[in-house]
């Protein structure tokens, strides 16, 4: 598999993988950047259910 180091699919590891490695350019590409996290809307839809109780006025 990919990720047992058999890039050519042929279901073995041998220097063929290393060819088609190097071939595709990802190999060579340097470190990827950093992806950054983007909150889910309903997050704050969350928080105010929670705060609800609280904002409820006592008699």
């Amino acid at each position: 598999s990919w990720g047992e180091g058999d890039w050519d699919g042929d279901g073995l590891f041998g220097t063929s993988d290393f060819a088609t490695a190097f071939q595709d350019g990802g190999y060579e590409a340097g470190p990827r950047p950093a992806v950054s996290a983007v909150p889910e809307p309903a997050s704050l839809t969350l928080l105010l259910l929670g705060l609800l109780p609280f904002a409820r006025k006592r008699k």
